[in-house]
């Protein structure tokens, strides 16, 4: 909870600036700070906790540990099976999911009349008996390690795949506290790892094998998946553009695949989230946004989603400075379904390019 306070306390200031400005005249600084505060506010949900934070969830619910424990302790995770230990935080057991080696976990606790969902990577704040040791060892330090494109990819991916179960997880308490009889999956959030970087323009998996070659640029506008010979497999093409050359987003885009038209992409807000429709000739697939993941500095990120089934997970980082790579944009891809990995790539690439302002 500690960066929802900060939000709070930086919401609160503003706001008491706003009014410190008003009280002396400036009123046009005064109402640049007070719609600063409620720009503040609207992002982290004004009262809504579980709308503000993707870190951690609260579930009202009788529902006690051992019950929770018994219906996913078998269940596969990126970060493992559920085991039992105790949080500092909190009394009586919890559930352990984790530790990764970048030290991930996804900890269930009992907090008063609440399940409280959360990740978290202090792993001192974990009580656990001297059998489970074996499990916070070989952990990667990252301020001793060179940092490359690649390892960077893979600590942020843990970090997206940490915060896509925490929701999955506290989706299942609640169907589980609606209906006992609830089963979760056998598996949840299992990922394929991709990445891809602005300084070597090709999407690599995690032995570093180059996949597929990639083309983009905002002016003018271009976004192309090509094989590694160079043959063109997916593509998306503005279908207007403003006087200055700049894309228009309400006439749409073209989705292109080997060198045919295959599908038609809108974008909207809903809900104050940002949302694609790819309407293809595979089926209709929806992207959509969600809040930015800052611990591993991925400020743009979208689930790819075809009906109620997660195919993917995308996310770009600003330009970051690699000890090998120097200064660049770097994007992750989890995929659950590699079926349309050609499809995720093009989509990253194109919402990516689209969204540049965000990743500067």
């Amino acid at each position: 909870m500690k960066e929802d306070r900060m939000m709070t306390l930086t919401g609160i200031l503003a706001a008491i600036m706003g009014l410190l400005s008003f009280s002396v005249g400036k009123w046009i600084m005064g109402g640049v700070i007070m719609l600063l505060a409620f720009g503040i506010f609207w992002n982290r949900g004004f009262g809504k906790f579980n709308d503000r934070s993707i870190y951690e969830k609260l579930i009202s619910t009788d529902l006690e540990i051992p019950e929770i424990y018994e219906k996913i302790k078998d269940t596969q995770t990126p970060l493992g099976k559920a085991w039992i230990a105790e949080h500092r935080g909190f009394s009586g057991d919890s559930i352990v999911f984790g530790p990764t080696v970048f030290k991930d976990c996804v900890v269930i606790s009992r907090k008063g009349g609440k399940i409280d969902v959360k990740h978290i990577t202090l792993l001192d704040n974990i009580i656990r008996k001297p059998e489970d040791e074996y499990r916070f060892s070989d952990f990667i330090d990252s301020k001793e390690t060179e940092v490359t494109p690649k390892r960077y990819s893979i600590f942020a991916s843990f970090k997206i795949a940490s915060v896509m179960l925490v929701q999955h997880l506290t989706d299942f308490i609640e169907a589980l506290d609606s209906d006992r009889s609830a089963e979760p999956p056998e598996r949840y959030d299992i990922f394929k790892f991709y990445y891809h970087n602005s300084s070597e323009g090709f999407f690599k998996d995690e032995e570093d094998n180059k996949l597929l070659k990639v083309e983009n640029r905002y002016e003018p506008f271009a976004a192309r998946v090509l094989d590694t010979d160079g043959v063109e497999m997916a593509s998306v093409k503005p279908r207007a553009f403003n006087g200055k050359g700049i894309v228009t987003d309400s006439a749409g885009y073209d989705l292109y695949a080997d060198g045919e038209h295959f599908g038609d992409i809108s974008r909207s807000k809903i809900n104050g989230a940002d949302v694609f429709k790819a309407e293809t000739d595979a089926g209709i697939f929806t992207i959509r946004s969600f809040p930015s993941c800052t611990r591993a500095n991925v400020g743009c990120n979208y689930v790819i989603e075809q009906g109620d089934e997660i195919k993917a997970v995308i996310g770009g980082s600003p330009n970051i400075l690699f000890d090998t790579a120097g200064r660049c944009q770097n994007d992750v891809i989890l995929s659950y379904d590699d079926d349309y990995l050609v499809l995720y790539a093009v989509l990253e690439i194109f919402i990516m390019t689209l969204n540049k302002n965000f990743l500067k």
